[in-house]
Parts: structure tokens; sequence; C-alpha cells
């Protein structure tokens, strides 16, 4: 499945209390008006390269290591040190020839030799190369290309091969500009003592220790040092992209843990609102923020707790999340353990929180929707938070079980959407992770179907016909899911009150749930005896409903979990 990245969106906006800001001074974290790439040249070698990994820890500072195959070969537990220190790997040949001196084979075996024994070591393959001696060609080039590598040479030489001296070393890292490259190497004594001293400077000047764009070349902001998927713990829908983690359904959540004053959270994404807590307090909503790195800062030393959600619907599209960046001598811990209890919401605008923040149901401004509408403060997140239970929300709005609202999209509905990891991505078939078996789904559709009169064109002659429709397509939904979840899942069956214009949808639920015997129970949402008063956008429950839902839905699941 191919992705694609979002569009970069400069301008962040950041609501509500908290600590989430640009970057700040070393001493919490960087204030990273540009980025440059630190790289070490001919390691990994015993007795330097543990050295070097211990300087550069205590400076804060991540690079890329430009390894010789033979070096790997001979230290692989030096090679995977370094990986493990948050450190890039780039191929530097096998043996440190003058390549161009080469045949293309003889070319070709020590690029393809290195590349293979790092895969081996590391389980990872380098994405750039640089040519021994910084000496290359268009042979060259056309040879590492073949082995889908960026070729890598330098913007400044920090001549330290050349026995110079740690004040020069330093002096010719203060030439580094925003986006360059600096070349070290492994082995020196000097720059070892050099290190600290440049990585000071540089943060003095507004640069940070960055990564290697493969698409250009550049020192850019630097991304996780693990994927996502072993960084933070989630239950939501995602799907891989790189180390990322790309995803579109609402109320997606990750939880990591980190040590530090300062973390950083790499996120793509220019249309979704995200709240962000630190240690469960108070959350900070960034809005749309593009394709950056927000820093938290100022925190207490420490560990600390981090939570990012996504508040916001946008099937059609892909937010990725990029994990989380150790700030100044801190560093990502292990992911926060699963919790034992699951719970899967599905519906419409009412399980995504549609509007609920508003105070007026008139919504129709310019993204006043998006701005008062919350996922995180809906009933199903509030009710899993209840129940100390990880979930899902599987929610769009304007869908139904057969019939979207007032008839739209016709041929389509949830069931179309509901396997997809991307909403909107036709191939995105989601793959339930073998941790993923909810005790109980918690199921809201219908409310689209019923709650609009038919129109002529329609597919139903009448109500009787839709409703047919719809509790035989209820039926096959409840049959499928209990093949995915077993016998020992349960299913929750709600819906509110649209006596207003039918009695259809309480009809047809009661129906089903009268037709099984297989765990399948409903829950009637009153909307008069429990005080909705419907004050969200375009009358969806306002935030002062999804706590009266919330406290009703927790009250009957502590029942069954009992």
């Amino acid at each position: 499945m191919q992705l694609t990245s979002l569009a970069r969106l400069g301008t962040v906006a950041l609501l509500g209390a908290g600590l989430l800001t640009a970057t700040s001074p070393a001493t919490a974290a960087p204030r990273c008006d540009g980025y440059v790439a630190l790289t070490f040249d001919d390691g990994p070698t015993p007795g330097n390269t543990e050295q070097l990994l211990q300087v550069l820890r205590s400076a804060g500072a991540r690079a890329t290591m430009f390894n010789t195959g033979a070096n790997v070969e001979a230290n692989p537990a030096l090679t995977r040190a370094q990986l493990a220190a948050g450190m890039w790997l780039g191929n530097h040949s096998w043996d440190h020839p003058h390549m161009t001196t080469l045949t293309a084979a003889e070319q070709s075996s020590q690029i393809a030799r290195t590349q293979d024994v790092i895969k081996r070591v590391t389980g990872v393959t380098p994405k750039l190369f640089r040519p021994p001696y910084l000496e290359t060609d268009d042979a060259l080039r056309a040879i590492e290309r073949r082995y889908g590598l960026r070729e890598i040479n330098a913007d400044v030489d920090s001549r330290d091969w050349d026995n110079t001296s740690v004040d020069q070393i330093v002096e010719n890292a203060r030439a580094l500009q925003p986006g360059g490259v600096i070349l070290m190497h492994d082995w020196p004594p000097n720059t070892l003592l050099a290190v600290p001293r440049i990585v000071t400077e540089l943060r003095a000047r507004g640069l940070c220790p960055g990564q290697i764009s493969t698409g250009t070349g550049h020192a850019v902001a630097p991304g996780p040092v693990t994927p996502v998927s072993r960084q933070v713990h989630t239950a939501g829908r995602t799907a891989e992209v790189g180390t990322g983690a790309a995803f579109t359904w609402p109320g997606v959540y990750f939880e990591g843990r980190f040590r530090g004053t300062s973390v950083g959270l790499a996120i793509n994404d220019a249309v979704n609102d995200y709240d962000v807590q630190i240690d469960g307090g108070t959350p900070t909503t960034l809005v749309t923020p593009g394709d950056t790195t927000r820093w938290i800062t100022g925190l207490s030393r420490g560990d600390h707790t981090v939570r990012l959600v996504k508040r916001t619907e946008s099937p059609w599209n892909l937010a990725q999340f990029g994990g989380l960046v150790p700030g100044p001598g801190g560093r990502i811990l292990a992911a926060p353990a699963a919790r034992h209890r699951q719970i899967e919401f599905i519906g419409d605008s009412w399980t995504a929180g549609y509007g609920d923040m508003s105070t007026s149901r008139d919504c129709s401004g310019a993204g006043v929707l998006t701005r008062n509408s919350n996922a995180d403060q809906a009933f199903g997140a509030r009710t899993a938070k209840a129940l100390n239970a990880d979930y899902q929300i599987n929610a769009w709005s304007g869908i139904g079980m057969v019939r979207n609202y007032n008839g739209s999209s016709p041929g389509i509905d949830y069931r179309t959407y509901y396997d997809r990891a991307l909403q909107a991505v036709d191939d995105s078939v989601w793959k339930r992770p073998a941790s993923w078996h909810p005790q109980v789904v918690v199921i809201g559709l219908g409310i689209n179907d019923f709650s609009t009169p038919l129109n002529p064109g329609e597919k139903w002659a009448d109500e009787p016909a839709l409703t047919a429709d719809y509790v035989a397509a209820y039926q096959g939904f409840l049959d499928k899911l209990r093949k995915r979840y077993g016998p020992g899942t349960r299913f929750v069956l709600t819906y509110p009150d649209l006596s207003y214009r039918t009695t259809a949808l309480a009809d047809s639920v009661q129906r089903i749930v009268s037709s099984r015997h297989d765990r399948v129970s409903a829950l009637y949402y009153d909307n008069a005896a429990l005080g909705l008063d419907l004050l969200g956008c375009d009358w969806h429950p306002s935030l002062h409903d999804h706590a009266i839902l919330a406290g009703t839905l927790t009250t009957y699941l502590r029942g069954l979990f009992s």
C-alpha cells in the first residue's frame, strides 16, 4: 500500500494550558532554528565506539555512523550498541578502498557486502552511503542507486583524521550552517573531547543535531529512536509508514514514557486537532500542527508519561505520528503496558464526539465544528477511562448501517469501511493484532438510518422495507463480529430516543436482541429521562450530555464485567 505524506503547514496554534511549545534553550529543550548532521566514519572500533556513544549521550546528541562492513562483522555488539543509543547507520564500503579506482563489480561488492552485514547484525538496511576519502564520480553514484542509497559527502570537514587539535576541530565545526553535514571519525581521541564543545556551540546558535534526509541529503529534524509500534502503546487502528504510524479514525491515542525535562512529538497532520497530556495533567490542544516536531518543555527531572490523542474526524486525511524524540540528556522509556480490559466502540457522530465541546447548536462558521469536536471527551473515551480499559473509537459521522444521513452517498454504508485501518484507503485492510480481543463491543448505528424520512428515488419503497434491510444487515454484522471475536465477547447495542419521528430504530434493536442468544443486549438512552440537552453542534450531545451517557454506559458495563 502506497501512503503519501501530508502537506506541510507552517503555522501552529495552541489552545489551553500546558507546556507544549516550540523549541527552547538546551537546558530545557533544544531551540532548534535549524538542524545539522554529525557524522562519524570508520567504526565501529573497540575502545573508541563505546566512548563516543557515551559522549554523544551526555551531550544529548544523535549522529549518523558511517560504518565499514569489515568492522561491523568484527564488532556486531558495538554496531547494535550504536543503534540502541539512537544513532543512524550508514554504509561506508567494506574495507575503505579508493572506490573510483575499482571496477563496477568490485564497487558493487563493497556496497552489497556492507548492506548485507549491517542488515544481518541490526535488522536495519542503510539508506545512506559515504564514499571513502569522499572520492566519487557518476559511475559510482549509479552503483549506489542500484542499492537504494543516497550519497552523502560533507559540507564541513573537521579534519580530525589529520591529528588536528581539539580547538581546531571545534573551530572547523563553526562553519556548519543549517542543513549541513560535518565529517568526523570514530577513532581520533581529540574528537571525543571536541564533540561536547561542538554541540554546545551549535545549540547556542539555535542549531540541533539531526538526521540526514534520504530525499535531500541535508540535515533535518530527527525521528524517533525506535519504531512507533515499539515505542508507544496504542489500541487504535493504525498502518505502518516507515517507522511511523498513519491513522484516520477519531480518538486514536498514543501513550509513552520518557525520562528527562523535555520530549518531542513528531507529527504530520495539517487537518486535525490533538490533545497532549503529561503525567495525566490538564490537556493542551495542538491545532492542525502540520509536519513538525513539537516540544514539551520545562518538566521536572525524572520519569514522565505522555499521551497524544486525535480529537477530530478526518476520514479522507492520513495523519502520521513519527514517535517520541528524547530531549537533551533524556531518553524514551519502555511503553506503558496494555490494559487488561478492552472495549471497541462502533458508531456514528454521537460516538465520534461530533460538536461535543460547543455551547451552541450553530457551528456553521469556518473551522467551528472542528475546534468544537473532541472524541477524547465523548462517552466512549470517558467510559473506557472510568473502567481502565484500552479502546478503539471506530466511528464515522453521517454513516448508517444501510442508509446514511438523509439518504446521502447511496451504495456505501458503515460496513463498507469497517474493516479498514485507514478509512478512505480502499486497500488498507486492518489486520487485527492478536493482542486486540475486546471483552465488550458497544455499537451505536441506526440514527442516520432512521432520523430522516425516505426521499424519492431511494432503494427502499417505505420504512418497513428499510427496517427489514437494517435488521438483516445488523444481524449479519453481528455474525461477522462474533466470528472475529469469539463467543466470550459481549455486544451492547445502544440507541437514543427517535420517537419524535419514528419508533423503527427502537423496534429494530429490540427485535435483534430478542432473536439472539449469544451475549447480545441493548441499552436505551432515554433523552428526556437522562436530561440530555443536545446543545452540541447540530443538535448533537453536548459535553454535559456525554458525561451523562458515559455514566449510564459505565454503570451498565460494570454489571457485565462483574
